[in-house]
């Protein structure tokens, strides 16, 4: 798709995906939850939640806390908490953070540790491995 981005008076071809969401279930320490719709945005790293769905499902705090860095040179320093993410058929232990003003999002650790990978034409999640396979297993 062309584009007229500020500043420049020539269209500019413009790499537009499409919007993903997904269906999943989070287990922690305490209970389990299905939510549906959740965006998938793989330019993020981490998958951000709502603390109010961290404290119900009992996400386990991890003994480290990560600098995100945003585009516009601002920066947050946030704690990383575990638990366990399903969709489509896969589990993995995922990590997330919470912030202020953090929108719930499924970050590219979410994909990659499902093996999971948004298909840029249909915006759908395609395998990227088999279920379970670990590419780096060395018995």
């Amino acid at each position: 798709m062309e584009a007229y981005l500020a500043g420049n008076p020539n269209p500019q071809l413009v790499l537009a995906l499409p919007v993903t969401f997904a269906k999943l279930l989070i287990k922690g320490k305490k209970s389990q939850i299905w939510i549906h719709d959740l965006r998938i945005d793989p330019e993020a790293f981490f998958t951000t939640l709502p603390s109010e769905i961290l404290f119900d499902v009992g996400a386990l705090p991890e003994s480290l806390k990560v600098r995100l860095q945003f585009d516009h040179d601002s920066c947050v320093v946030s704690e990383v908490y575990s638990l366990v993410v399903m969709a489509h058929g896969r589990e993995d232990v995922s990590r997330t953070v919470n912030f202020d003003g953090a929108r719930p999002v499924l970050g590219a650790k979410f994909l990659e540790g499902l093996g999971l990978r948004v298909d840029s034409e249909s915006g759908t999640l395609k395998p990227l491995r088999h279920r379970g396979f670990d590419l780096y297993y060395e018995p």
